[in-house]
């Protein structure tokens, strides 16, 4: 296993370096001058021209992409037109706060979607198993901005239970909302593969083994069936949980959560450049390890599975 953890660990540089050179020819391509945007449009020509040649932006796109390419290999990711601070520090400091957000998305997730999901499956073709499927329909239709709307609109100014915006001290009470708003639908779509593996593998040979075997239903369910239908299950978490760590844009504007989706917004209006290349990176960097870590989960999971 380790030689495979260090071969995927070197596949990830050729990935990284793609996802720099797309990005970098995307700011290239893209309309906005990040000079203007920053010095406003009344802005003297001659200080444009003074600020870009301070910043080396006359260069060559191709020595402007080795230099960046040579400072992110440094752990420099520049800084940003805009506020002049580091883009690097900015992600230090915004990240666990997303990070927050999503790990508290996915409890949300994990807890209502797979646990639904298993009482749809053992109860098919049931109210409760019909139950699951509307509930599942439902969120997954529903958009996720509409959705946190209603939670401010009934949860915090109807009823005054939870804040409706902020981090305030930081306290489970203010990221109530945003968890469930970022975790529902994804507890929809956990709930719908739940139910269909659990439905598949319930009915093999083996789990009949279990049962005439005199063991008990929660034994059967929960130890037999439910570890042998994780892997697609996890595969979904895996790939939620980075996504989370990547896209949560629309909740952190909704509920002014100061993390990192609505940092690359706020980057991506201004054509703030070394921010959106920094932030890119990072969220390739966050799915590639999330892949790792879910490939690796599936030889815990099913000891049939060999890395080679």
């Amino acid at each position: 296993m380790f030689e495979y953890i260090i071969r995927r660990i070197i596949l990830i540089v050729p990935v990284l370096l793609g996802v720099l050179f797309v990005t970098f020819l995307l700011m290239f391509i893209i309309p906005g001058d990040p000079i203007t945007t920053m010095m406003g449009q009344r802005a003297d020509d001659k200080v444009i021209a003074r600020i870009r040649a301070e910043l080396r932006l006359d260069d060559p796109w191709y020595i402007q992409f080795i230099r960046y390419v040579g400072r992110t290999l440094r752990g420099d990711l520049g800084k940003s037109y805009i506020t002049h601070r580091s883009v690097a520090r900015d992600l230090m400091e915004k990240l666990p706060v997303t990070a927050r957000l999503a790990l508290s998305a996915m409890i949300v997730a994990i807890t209502m979607g797979v646990l639904i999901g298993i009482l749809a499956a053992v109860y098919h073709n049931t109210w409760v198993d019909r139950a699951v499927m509307v509930f599942a329909l439902i969120f997954i239709s529903t958009p996720v901005f509409w959705f946190g709307l209603i939670l401010v609109f009934v949860f915090g100014m109807t009823l005054g239970w939870f804040p409706i915006s902020g981090m305030g001290d930081g306290g489970i009470k203010y990221i109530v909302l945003p968890a469930i708003t970022l975790g529902t639908r994804a507890a929809a779509f956990l709930a719908r593969m739940t139910r269909s593996t659990m439905l598949e593998v319930i009915r093999q040979d083996y789990i009949r083994t279990a049962r005439s075997k005199g063991l008990s239903e929660k034994i059967v369910i929960f130890k037999h069936a439910l570890k042998n239908a994780l892997i697609p299950i996890v595969t979904i978490i895996g790939l939620d949980f980075a996504s989370y760590l990547n896209g949560s844009v629309l909740t952190e504007t909704i509920f002014g959560w100061p993390g990192f989706g609505r940092y690359v917004v706020q980057a991506i209006n201004k054509r703030d450049f070394q921010v959106i290349a920094g932030s890119v990176l990072v969220g390739a960097v966050i799915f590639v390890f999330a892949n790792l870590i879910v490939d690796l989960t599936y030889g815990f999971l099913d000891p049939r599975i060999r890395y080679e």
